[in-house]
């Protein structure tokens, strides 16, 4: 089946409540879109709501398209049950171009994605931000 549509949605898990978010990223052959909502908004920006988006004609990311939609699927695959109680849940949602839909939810460290969530860095306009939804621990290292 031949996927139309990635969203990965993601929560802060255990931090203190200033810290606490919400997002979502959504992914298409031609677009990409993200959103941020913060548990309670901070006035220094500290954690601001953020919303972009980016569309394309442009080949090359429908082919990069084609290799995240690879390795999501490998990701809704995999046997892991393990949830951790400290991080916060990542959601995958893959609609495919029949109108079926899958999910899964995993409650692990997105260092778990890493292979994916670096592939889809590579289709993020050059402005942005990491969403949160595929910060691994190496882009916490920069900070």
């Amino acid at each position: 089946m031949k996927t139309k549509k990635i969203v990965i949605k993601s929560t802060s898990g255990f931090c203190p409540v200033d810290y606490a978010y919400s997002d979502k990223l959504t992914i298409m052959p031609n677009s990409i879109a993200y959103e941020y909502k913060p548990y309670l908004e901070d006035d220094n920006s500290l954690n601001a709501y953020k919303k972009w988006s980016y569309k394309t004609t442009n080949s090359i990311f429908s082919l990069a398209f084609e290799k995240i939609a690879v390795a999501v699927d490998e990701i809704l695959s995999r046997d892991q049950e393990a949830m951790y109680c400290d991080c916060g849940n990542i959601d995958f949602i893959v609609t495919y171009e029949d109108g079926n839909r899958v999910a899964r939810e995993f409650g692990v460290p997105a260092d778990e994605f890493a292979d994916c969530f670096k592939a889809i860095r590579e289709i993020i306009p050059v402005t942005e931000d990491v969403p949160e939804a595929i910060r691994i621990s190496e882009d916490c290292e920069d900070e």
